[in-house]
């Protein structure tokens, strides 16, 4: 593991990275012993440590303020103020070499920043997803109205292949409400090209403006890497993935001979899944659907060997802890951010069900939190999936 300084940090203007005074090691012992003391019981595999945090991570969520002839891009602090982190030593080097022309265009589109204050104001945020593997980013502008999309429109046509560089995504998300929340109910393309390529250890992705991405690539591409190696082996058999999003644990199962089908309620993250099966010519099949569409009896009925989920940092609702109980599968793999909603998933089926597999990635080196792929089997079940 490298070691992380941060002059933002150092200053006290940015304190986002609250674990940076402490040394890597003692940061990763802290988690390890966190997870231990939920799971006391279970023997833990060794934690995946992230070995290059300078640029690691791969999205940005910047907030906006000042002015559209100088505006000023970086986190809220405590006071709700817009602290200047343009260049954040995590963020990938394709997003920070992107500041310069990100400005620019501000300018030219004169996108006045929001002030939540006087309720005025076009431009909330800004999103930015490189993707390491392809060499290409994707931006989303964040405003309050679509008072600004024509003109973002007509300076995004005028600029040339050398002026975009690696920008190949644009996107405007319309965010009307007085509040923090980043996305909004719609999304305006802009660009000619709707997704992101990025690889992930053996998978390829495609993301859309409001698709989930996990925002370290070295981590997340082992974490695949990981799953992957769970899912193969032994005999195909049938596989449920929930919250499937984009598609990347359907497509490991899909790639392992799998018969897989992934669900989730976002369209745009369907559509995604379903291009990138195609691209890859991998077999699986994904439905557009909110979870509590689904009546238990119809999935239970059709007899799933594995369950596979990654929730949001909520964990499952009751009905899906529900759900998976009904379905009795031999087999559960779940990548959790939450450790805490991840035991309090499993609690109901403990007494089925045995955890097999336990291991800590470690996605956000600098904080507190931290990524889990746990794999549970059938209780008596000797067989080799």
């Amino acid at each position: 593991m490298e070691s992380f300084s941060c002059r933002h940090f150092e200053a006290l203007t940015c304190r986002s990275c609250s674990y940076l005074d402490q040394t890597a090691e003692a940061v990763i012992s802290g988690k390890q012993s966190h997870l231990q003391s939920l799971f006391p019981d279970v023997t833990l595999q060794p934690a995946v440590v992230c070995e290059a945090p300078y640029g690691s991570r791969i999205r940005a969520r910047l907030a906006v303020a000042g002015t559209f002839e100088n505006p000023v891009f970086g986190f809220f602090n405590d006071l709700q103020q817009v602290v200047p982190v343009a260049d954040c030593p995590l963020h990938h080097p394709l997003i920070t070499g992107a500041i310069g022309s990100v400005f620019q265009f501000v300018g030219s589109a004169k996108l006045t920043p929001y002030s939540p204050e006087r309720n005025a104001g076009e431009l909330k945020f800004l999103v930015l997803t490189a993707s390491p593997s392809h060499d290409q980013l994707m931006i989303q502008w964040v405003l309050r109205s679509r008072e600004a999309v024509d003109r973002i429109r007509s300076v995004w046509r005028k600029l040339s292949a050398a002026e975009r560089g690696p920008l190949s995504v644009m996107s405007i998300g319309i965010q009307a409400q007085r509040s923090s929340r980043i996305y909004g109910e719609e999304d305006i393309l802009i660009s000619e090209t709707r997704r992101l390529p990025i690889q992930f250890g053996p998978v390829i992705l495609g993301l859309g403006s409001g698709s989930f991405v996990q925002t370290n690539h070295e981590i997340a591409s082992k974490l695949y890497l990981a799953a992957e190696q769970r899912l193969t082996g032994g005999r195909p058999g049938r596989v449920l993935d929930l919250y499937c999003g984009t598609g990347a644990f359907s497509l490991l199962a899909g790639k392992c001979g799998h018969d897989v089908l992934g669900i989730d309620i976002t369209e745009e993250s369907i559509a995604s899944a379903i291009d990138a099966a195609e691209s890859q010519r991998i077999t699986a099949r994904f439905a557009c659907r909110s979870l509590q569409a689904f009546q238990a009896a119809e999935l239970a009925g059709q007899a799933f060997d594995t369950v596979i989920c990654n929730p949001p940092r909520r964990g499952l609702d009751d009905a899906m802890r529900t759900l998976i109980k009904s379905i009795q599968p031999r087999r559960i793999l779940y990548s959790s951010c939450n450790p805490e909603t991840l035991r309090r998933d499993l609690e109901p089926l403990k007494e089925t069900m045995e955890i097999r597999f336990l291991q800590l990635f470690d996605m956000f080196p600098m904080n507190r939190q931290y990524e889990v792929l746990c794999e549970l089997v059938r209780r008596g079940d000797s067989t080799i999936f």
